[in-house]
């Protein structure tokens, strides 16, 4: 995964690991609170209904009643405690209410949030947001499914589960809520005596404290969540200004470029990254110089066009309009065989000209072959030295084979040329010496060296440019375009490798081709 990648995803997926962790932890801390709160209940159930049941105990003479004595409820008040609150209830075996704490005025059950110390204002807000973050909490695990307490005019054990339970000899839990949607916590216990049910207890407590617990723990989490959005909105702002902002520059840049008509400008450079925008930012910039050289070159290459070709043109147009007013034949001849060498060169120089636009999207679009340089360049000269067959041609080839992927035409058509120009330089009986061997780890080195009189130290590098011609002074004008070393340059370019031209120590000029080795 990239580095622009990793990051992104940390960025989206850290608020949302946070958020769900939080919910998890809320959950498991509310499940945690129940089962604590059950658990002491429990245990003050059946503390109580020990006792109540070693009171009857104490009443019974001879024979145990099922029933429980309304003097034993006189305990009841002391055992609960003034001002708790835990509401406590007995139910005979037959299912009636015998006594209940809260209409003894002793104690009443509080479901919802007791004051803390604040300011109302700072009460109210978390209220709200506890019932808030509450309504969401249970939609999510589904605690809204809790039955309702509700309690009748006349209480009776078949309004209460766990009491039927008890009165079967059988504690019982249950959790509801109540209209106001606040936890309500009731254990139900039997009151017996061995295995003698007397009656059932059910004690009571509302959710106040856990209510207050978890309020609390919404606050720590809303407060987290704050935080968590604010480092988001952060990271987001981060994230956008390293890879909108240099991205919209690079925009704005191309766009200037576009507008502006001056072919040597360049795209301003992004400032020093190390990841994907900056590798972006310099294949970007790159391209654009590049295009920027093609159109140049297409520029300048016109202009040479435009400039060769006037040449013939003049030359037809002068001699067409002076072969129409002199009436000697031998001199309408003469003008006659110029039109058709300047009609010769016109073709000439199209045909070039045209092969130079195809070189690059022909090596473009194919994929070359790979050839062992030593039978193409010896089965080359074998079939060529026939038609140079007043010079001699020396072959030094490498031993072993050497593999380059290339278009075979395109490179043979390189050594033609080159091969062609040594031998129009070369004196009659001249000699060609051509070597092919391996240079550096990965290229291969054609040499092609003549015995001619060699080039000029200033003209080295000029011989490839285009429309350069400097022939042999007994050749005829106009036989050669000046494309044939600019073209080969540039097949040699396209397949990765050079084409040079130097000096001799031996005398006489000597061209270089190098590839690149598979």
């Amino acid at each position: 995964m990239s580095r622009l990648s990793a990051r992104i995803m940390a960025i989206m997926l850290f608020p949302l690991a946070v958020f769900l962790v939080g919910l998890l932890s809320i959950d498991q801390y509310r499940t945690t609170l129940i089962m604590s709160e059950f658990t002491a209940l429990e245990r003050q159930g059946f503390t109580l209904a020990r006792s109540l049941a070693l009171a009857e105990a104490e009443l019974d003479v001879g024979v145990a009643r099922r029933k429980l004595s309304r003097r034993t409820m006189n305990h009841l008040i002391p055992l609960v405690g003034f001002g708790s609150e835990l509401r406590a209830r007995v139910f005979q075996p037959d299912g009636s209410l015998l006594a209940d704490t809260v209409r003894r005025g002793s104690a009443r059950v509080q479901t919802n949030l007791r004051r803390r110390d604040g300011t109302p204002w700072r009460i109210k807000m978390k209220r709200q947001i506890h019932h808030m973050m509450t309504h969401v909490t249970a939609m999510m695990n589904n605690s809204s499914a809790l039955p309702r307490y509700t309690e009748q005019v006349k209480q009776h054990a078949g309004h209460y589960r766990e009491v039927q339970s008890a009165l079967r000899g059988e504690p019982m839990r249950m959790l509801r809520l109540d209209r106001r949607s606040n936890m309500v916590l009731s254990v139900a216990v039997p009151i017996q005596d061995v295995r003698l049910v007397r009656g059932a207890l059910l004690v009571s407590i509302g959710g106040g404290k856990i209510e207050k617990e978890l309020a609390d723990v919404h606050i720590v989490f809303l407060e987290l969540f704050i935080a968590v959005l604010l480092v988001t909105i952060g990271l987001s702002a981060y994230l956008a200004r390293s890879i909108t902002t240099p991205i919209t520059q690079l925009a704005n840049a191309a766009e200037n470029l576009r507008r502006s008509s001056n072919l040597s400008a360049r795209l301003q450079r992004l400032p020093e990254r190390k990841d994907e925008i900056g590798q972006l930012s310099e294949s970007f910039i790159d391209l654009t110089d590049e295009l920027q050289k093609r159109m140049q070159a297409t520029a300048g290459f016109a202009a040479d066009v435009a400039h060769e070709l006037k040449n013939p043109l003049s030359s037809l147009r002068s001699a067409a309009e002076t072969i129409s007013r002199i009436s000697d034949p031998v001199q309408q001849q003469k003008l006659m065989n110029v039109i058709l060498q300047d009609v010769e060169r016109l073709n000439r120089l199209i045909t070039d000209i045209s092969q130079a636009s195809r070189v690059d999207t022909e090596i473009a679009d194919g994929q070359g072959h790979e050839i062992n340089i030593i039978e193409l360049v010896e089965n080359f000269v074998q079939m060529r030295r026939q038609s140079f067959a007043d010079h001699s041609i020396h072959l030094d080839l490498h031993d072993e084979p050497l593999m380059t992927r290339i278009h075979e035409g395109r490179i043979v058509q390189v050594i033609d040329n080159v091969l062609a120009n040594a031998v129009s330089f070369s004196p009659p009986k001249g000699e060609i010496f051509i070597t092919v061997t391996p240079v550096a780890s990965n290229k291969v080195a054609i040499t092609i060296r003549d015995q001619g009189q060699g080039i000029p130290e200033n003209r080295l590098d000029a011989v490839f440019a285009r429309f350069y011609s400097e022939r042999p002074s007994g050749e005829v004008f106009g036989e050669h375009s000046g494309l044939g070393l600019s073209i080969a340059r540039q097949i040699a370019e396209a397949h990765a490798g050079t084409l040079t031209a130097k000096n001799s120590d031996k005398g006489g000029a000597c061209f270089t081709l190098t590839l690149p080795l598979v």
